[in-house]
């Protein structure tokens, strides 16, 4: 019964997926037919983006699926890295559209074909530039609410879409005018903006698949935090690190020896309800107690 309910009533975060899925399955149909009945390179190469976004909507609605199961035995952290590693996929994704669309748009400006209805190529363009960035911005929202960093990576995917079809529009304007190797030029340029989008969404990744630390901003949160609670004489061994939309804080703490375990136990709990705070979302703190001492004190 749980199941069904969920099925039949999506998070927000699969929700605006399922809605981009949609979407990017009805500018693939418009972009490719249109696209080979124009003969525009560039507006099949944006189509094949579209295909690419289309793709990274499953791989997405999967790494949510697997991120949001608990920690088990084989698991003891979670799953959220599965999330990042469905961001990854994007990236790798994108790279692979990048460079087949630099391949069709060199030939094309090597053959300087000029495309048929630059006209009907522009509305479609116009079309995607719109949807596109609507997308974008609903699932930037969405993405930053409830910190899914896949959703932040595929809106990316949307805009780098939109970005794709400016390139078109501008593209089928010279081709109408006459320039014929306008059509491949503005394929190139699209793959140039793809590549642009791939290498930021894999930095991203990479950095969380590789336990990077947060940024100083987050980092200055969680040390603000710490150092706001009473009884904190010192801290030091700050370890952070975020798996999919779960952070996690590793933190030890001086206080002073004279205090019971008791009170050095409720100054624990104070710290680490102070960074969940902090950051929101969801935060697992480990605060390691230690009794500080006067060497300690000073430096």
């Amino acid at each position: 019964m749980e199941t069904k309910s969920r099925f039949f009533s999506p998070s927000p975060e699969v929700r605006i997926t399922l809605i981009g899925l949609g979407l990017n399955l009805g500018l693939l149909a418009l972009k490719l037919v249109l696209g080979w009945a124009a003969r525009s390179t560039a507006l099949v190469a944006d189509g094949f983006h579209s295909l690419s976004d289309l793709v990274t909507d499953l791989v997405v609605l999967g790494g949510l699926r697997i991120s949001q199961r608990p920690a088990d035995a084989s698991h003891a952290y979670g799953h959220g890295k599965f999330e990042t590693l469905a961001e990854a996929s994007i990236a790798f994704a994108l790279l692979g559209v990048g460079a087949f669309i630099v391949w069709e748009g060199v030939s094309k400006v090597i053959r300087g074909e000029l495309p048929s209805l630059s006209w009907a190529v522009a509305l479609a363009a116009l079309l995607s530039i719109i949807t596109k960035e609507w997308m974008y911005r609903a699932t930037v929202r969405v993405g930053k609410k409830y910190r899914r960093s896949s959703l932040l990576a595929n809106a990316w995917h949307h805009q780098s879409d939109a970005l794709s079809s400016v390139a078109v529009l501008i593209g089928s304007v010279f081709a109408g005018l006459g320039w014929a190797q306008a059509d491949g030029g503005a394929a190139i340029l699209v793959a140039l903006l793809i590549g642009w989008a791939a290498w930021g969404i894999l930095k991203h990744a990479l950095h969380e698949l590789t336990e990077g630390a947060f940024s100083p901003w987050d980092r200055g949160k969680v040390v603000a935090a710490i150092e706001g609670i009473p009884g904190v004489k010192s801290w030091h061994k700050l370890r952070t690190r975020y798996s999919g939309q779960e952070a996690f804080v590793d933190v030890h703490i001086q206080v002073d020896p004279e205090l019971s375990v008791a009170e050095s136990h409720t100054i624990a709990s104070q710290v680490e309800d102070a960074v969940r705070t902090a950051l929101g979302g969801k935060v697992s703190v480990v605060v390691h107690v230690e009794p500080s001492s006067d060497e300690e004190e000073r430096a």
